[in-house]
């Protein structure tokens, strides 16, 4: 305030006020969903647009060169995540004439900017003079417990409380097929209810419920309001879970918060003493082994064409069976990656497909689709976006650290809430995505082109810990 009265200006504070307010606003609409696909590319265009004006305000403490090493990075993952053979193909880029070029074109350019812009968003919203941190948490999380308040008390008018445990083995009639009823949910696309997978319907509930790590590290006696209000929140995505009940899901909400667990016990026994950072070295390593060993199962499916008879005999030897999901992950990646990418007509390696995306003629999704979210992104938008994708995973780890050590007693348990809550996204993604979500249909829902894709880059933007003019200057 005191800045403003030495500027004297009314329209710089109107302004600033504008500003905050679009923010805060566009963050809750795409947290509630509204308006489904065509809603998000409505927003994609006006999240760049205020992301670009919000930015404004990181901009004057921001040192650009420094930061673009990462930055660019970054932006080149958006781009490809919206910008991709397959995508272009799937949206009709080849199969009419100029129109729908351009329509295709168009499309995957909102979908991108939409993207780059809630990343800016995020940086800019923690850095404006006028918005509070805790109110940026709260726009979030309102428009998440809304959804999942209006999909909730549907969802139970239609199936009741308990029903996946209490209707357990039960089906139904659709249409002369047999439907299970403990496998579905409710979801709210556009403005419309539809039946889905419970996996594709507890996302948003989920994500809600992460952001209760937050309250681990806040004193209900000094910040009673606070407390409460993101107890409310988060309680909302953890009753929306347990009335149904998703067991799987509550199972990972746990692991999330055991996860965090171990940050506090690594916290305390390296503290910010500078002779400790082994636990925090030691941790960096887990991580990086991790990606390498994700590195060596995409080699060794390519290896052995997608046949499992050498990790068959070691799993048998080990366990006595060979786990399901190993099986089908492997699979998985070698009809990505090699199936996808050779011409089987003329058994030519496609390097168009290998990079960018393969061909979504005929089955193609029903055939590729995975509850992996990092290797659908390895078929849709081809191996540089997945290669960027595991770089940005190993690049965060760091980052999230830095974003977490430089908070204040005041901001570190909102700060905790946001990076639980994109710790929740890429766990969830990483083991229940659906982009096949509909129970009576085949619309293709892809995670990339949703509207929490749209809250994770605000995510990363707002937990972006940036170098700084000041910090540059002193360095120096």
């Amino acid at each position: 305030m005191e800045s403003e009265e030495k500027k004297g200006s009314r329209s710089f504070s109107a302004w600033d006020t504008t500003i905050a307010f679009l923010s805060l606003e566009i963050l809750a609409l795409v947290s509630f969903g509204l308006g489904g696909a065509f809603g998000i590319r409505v927003f994609d265009i006006l999240g760049f647009f205020i992301g670009i004006l919000a930015f404004g305000y990181a901009r004057n403490n921001f040192n650009i060169k420094a930061n673009l090493k990462w930055l660019v990075p970054v932006g080149a993952f958006f781009v490809l995540l919206g910008f991709s053979a397959f995508f272009y193909k799937y949206y009709g880029g080849l199969q009419g004439g100029a129109v729908s070029v351009i329509i295709s074109f168009l499309y995957l350019l909102l979908e991108a900017l939409g993207l780059v812009g809630f990343f800016l968003l995020g940086i800019g919203m923690r850095a404006h003079p006028q918005i509070k941190k805790e109110y940026i948490l709260y726009g979030l999380l309102g428009g998440l417990a809304l959804y999942c308040v209006v999909v909730g008390f549907y969802s139970l008018i239609r199936y009741g409380f308990f029903y996946a445990a209490i209707f357990r083995d039960l089906v139904y009639y659709y249409q002369g097929v047999l439907y299970p009823v403990d496998v579905e949910g409710k979801a709210l696309l556009g403005f419309a209810f539809a039946e889905t997978s419970l996996r594709f319907a507890c996302l948003p509930a989920f994500v809600l419920a992460c952001s209760g790590v937050g309250l681990l590290r806040m004193n209900p006696k000094k910040d009673e309001r606070k407390f409460f209000l993101l107890l409310t929140l988060a309680g909302i995505g953890f009753l929306f879970l347990v009335l149904i009940p998703a067991w799987q899901q509550l199972v990972l909400l746990a692991g999330v918060y055991a996860f965090f667990g171990i940050y506090f016990f690594l916290r305390f026994l390296g503290g910010r003493n500078e002779n400790h950072k082994v636990y925090w070295n030691r941790a960096y390593m887990v991580v990086y082994i991790l990606f390498i060993c994700v590195v060596a199962f995409i080699a060794f499916a390519l290896v052995t064409e997608g046949r499992l008879h050498i990790i068959e005999k070691l799993f048998t030897a080990v366990l006595g069976r060979v786990p399901m999901t190993v099986s089908t992950a492997i699979q998985a990646v070698y009809d990505c990656v090699y199936n996808g990418a050779v011409n089987a007509d003329l058994h030519k390696f496609n390097f168009v497909s290998f990079l960018f995306g393969l061909n979504p003629s005929g089955d193609a999704i029903t055939i590729h689709a995975t509850r992996f979210f990092e290797i659908n992104i390895l078929w849709q938008n081809g191996f540089l976006a997945f290669a960027l994708l595991c770089f940005l995973i190993c690049f965060y780890v760091k980052k999230e650290k830095e974003y977490l050590r430089n908070a204040n007693k005041d901001e570190f348990p909102f700060r905790l809430s946001i990076v639980a809550m994109m710790l929740g996204i890429f766990f969830y993604q990483s083991i229940f995505a659906d982009e096949l979500p509909l129970i009576h249909g085949n619309e293709f829902l892809p995670f990339t082109h949703g509207n929490i894709m749209l809250l994770m880059a605000f995510l990363m933007g707002i937990s972006y810990e940036p170098e700084t003019k000041k910090e540059v200057v002193l360095s120096e």
